[in-house]
C-alpha cells in the first residue's frame, strides 16, 4: 500500500511539473498564434504573466522561439530543464521510499557554478551569456531534485497514510 502511494504521489509530482515545464514553451507559441488570433494572444499573455513572478524574464537573457522569448530566461530554463531531468532518472537512482537527503556538500558544490557566474557578471566583472546560464542553471536544478523530492515524498506519504 505504502510503495503504491509513494508511486502515484511521485506521478502526481512529476505530471505536475511537466505541465509547468510545457507552459515555457506554450507562452511564446500561443504569442506566435497570437499574431493572427486575439485569443491566443491572450492566453500568451497570461501564460507570461504566470511565469513572471519566478523570473525577470528579460530579453536578453533569454532563449527564443518561434520568434519571442521563452517564458523564462536561459538560467530558468536551465534549473527547470535540469529539475525535469532529475524528476526522470530520480526513480533509477535512489527508491522512492527512501526519504535520506544527500549530504548538503553536493547542493551546495552543485549551486557554486551558478552563484559565481550570476555574481560575477551582477558586480561586472564580466557579461555571462545564455549557454553558461543554462548550463549552471542545469547543474542546479538537477542536483536539488535530490533534495526536495525525497522531502514532498515523504510529507505528502504520511498525510495520505495518516
Amino acid at each position: 500500500m505504502k510503495w503504491k502511494l509513494i508511486k502515484n504521489i511521485y506521478a502526481l509530482i512529476t505530471f505536475s511539473f511537466i505541465i509547468f515545464y510545457i507552459g515555457i514553451f506554450l507562452a511564446p507559441y500561443t504569442a506566435y498564434l497570437g499574431e493572427n488570433s486575439k485569443i491566443f494572444r491572450l492566453i500568451s499573455i497570461y501564460l507570461y504573466t504566470i511565469y513572471s513572478p519566478i523570473c525577470h524574464q528579460l530579453p536578453q537573457r533569454s532563449y527564443f522561439i518561434f520568434g519571442y522569448k521563452m517564458a523564462v530566461c536561459a538560467r530558468c530554463f536551465g534549473i527547470y530543464t535540469g529539475f525535469l531531468a532529475g524528476m526522470i532518472i530520480y526513480p533509477f537512482v535512489k527508491k522512492l521510499n527512501d526519504f535520506k537527503l544527500p549530504h548538503k556538500k553536493y547542493l551546495i558544490i552543485s549551486l557554486i557554478p551558478m552563484v559565481i557566474d550570476g555574481t560575477t557578471q551582477l558586480i561586472g566583472l564580466r557579461e555571462s551569456f545564455n549557454e553558461l546560464r543554462f548550463i549552471t542553471g542545469f547543474i542546479a536544478g538537477f542536483v536539488v531534485v535530490y533534495y526536495i523530492l525525497p522531502i514532498f515524498l515523504k510529507i505528502l506519504s504520511k498525510k495520505y497514510l495518516e
